[in-house]
């Protein structure tokens, strides 16, 4: 009589890297934002919660989009939960207006977050 392996023995290795899909918002003011903003918030946000154990996770931006302040990050997925944390946490000022990164969508595969398949008609 053949015995069934336990699911965490028999599970699928988790993928390596996690994707973001990211938007910088603030309440009654739409902020005018850079790519090396974007890229300086991400680190100020790792830094301000864990300093320099959260600045040393690998993130790389993968695209930003100044007009909708949205953009792609990609995350080692061991460290998804610290980087996810930081960015929601995190608020910083632009022109004198409160900002903060939402976290729109996370994904291990890169092209389920660039087309939302809810939003097509």
């Amino acid at each position: 009589m053949a015995t069934a392996k336990p699911w965490r023995i028999t599970r699928l290795p988790l993928n390596e890297w996690e994707y973001l899909k990211l938007k910088i918002w603030s309440e009654n003011y739409n902020p005018n934002v850079t790519e090396v903003t974007f890229r300086m918030s991400i680190q100020q946000a790792l830094q301000s919660l864990f300093g320099l154990a959260g600045v040393s996770n690998v993130i790389d931006v993968l695209d930003w989009d100044e007009k909708t302040n949205t953009g792609f990050i990609k995350v080692a997925q061991k460290e998804l939960a610290t980087v996810w944390t930081a960015l929601t946490l995190h608020q910083f000022r632009v022109s004198g207006h409160a900002c903060s990164i939402e976290v729109l969508g996370a994904s291990a595969s890169l092209i389920s977050l660039a087309d939302d398949s809810r939003l097509l008609k």
